[in-house]
């Protein structure tokens, strides 16, 4: 009885682990040949990218519409193939009558309230948003860099010489400044497959004509004031 006992649970227990691997996202590598840089390290240039991608710039202080835009690109990262950043995904609203958005490595995405205004559905509103997500995620922004030149922990030593940290900062102003500008067309062809997987996975319509009534509503007044 003991044994039968034992095999049942050993049979649960594989059933159980068999349909968490089956519903678990197939993850994007936590770094990899073109991005040698721990998460840790990800994240913290992504924060001084994003910081700089701030400047100047007003950000939506709207508790409810920041609230509802977290929560939609966290559906989409829910599922997607990178779902947890180093320090997890951060969504930001942008005072910006311009449709843009705008992302940096580590989870930082940007989204403008005009971008808000011109989507239609909250459907419309994860594609945007997953389309940055994807950016971020395969660090585009990255391509091209060498890990030495913008591995931040090194340049954020105290005793890092000033021109080591100088030579950081002009990196991360370049960096902001692709971010900012857009992508190449290879690159969003990538972010669109990336993100195209994502929202099919978090069960978004691709089609305008197939956006259930109830998530129009429901994008309509969670972002009331800021639309």
């Amino acid at each position: 009885m003991k044994r039968l006992v034992q095999a049942m649970l050993a049979g649960a227990l594989a059933w159980l682990i068999a349909a968490g691997c089956a519903a678990e996202p197939k993850r994007d590598p936590p770094f990899d040949a073109k991005s040698p840089l721990t998460p840790r390290e990800e994240f913290v240039y992504g924060q001084s990218i994003a910081a700089r991608l701030c400047r100047g710039r007003e950000l939506v202080s709207d508790a409810r519409a920041r609230e509802y835009v977290a929560r939609v690109g966290g559906t989409v990262a829910a599922v997607c193939a990178r779902p947890d950043p180093w320090d997890g995904w951060r969504f930001y609203i942008v005072r910006d009558a311009r449709v843009a958005t705008w992302s940096a490595p580590g989870g930082f995405v940007f989204v403008t309230d005009g971008a808000l205004k011109a989507c239609a559905s909250e459907d419309a509103l994860a594609a945007l948003i997953a389309q940055e997500m994807a950016h971020s995620a395969l660090r585009h922004a990255l391509e091209g860099e060498e890990a030495r030149d913008v591995r931040p922990t090194e340049a954020s030593w105290p005793n890092t010489p000033e021109w080591g940290r100088e030579a950081f900062a002009k990196r991360c102003d370049r960096a902001a400044e692709r971010c900012a500008a857009g992508w190449t067309e290879a690159q969003e062809e990538a972010a669109s497959l990336w993100a195209r997987k994502a929202l099919a996975a978090a069960g978004y319509a691709s089609e305008a004509a197939a956006v259930p009534e109830a998530r129009v509503k429901r994008f309509t007044e969670e972002l009331g004031a800021v639309r």
